[in-house]
């Protein structure tokens, strides 16, 4: 087993890393239902990973309501 397996702190960093790349798919509606099934589950115990979902989705939703060229 590796050292990440058998320490919750770099499990846990590991997991974050994993949910955090697919975050952007997740807010584009683009993950298959399995792994939004997996992030949500992720989402709902992690406070940082929270926080960073809830950062990206007000960036998106600025960069939207800029528009673009008209």
């Amino acid at each position: 087993m590796s050292a990440a397996g058998l320490n919750p702190i770099a499990r846990h960093r590991a997991r974050c890393h994993q949910v955090r790349g697919r975050m952007s798919d997740y807010l584009d509606g683009e993950l298959e239902q399995s792994l939004v099934q997996d992030t949500e589950r992720h989402l709902r115990w992690c406070p940082s990973c929270r926080r960073v979902l809830a950062n990206l989705r007000r960036t998106v939703e600025g960069l939207r309501g800029l528009g673009g060229p008209g």
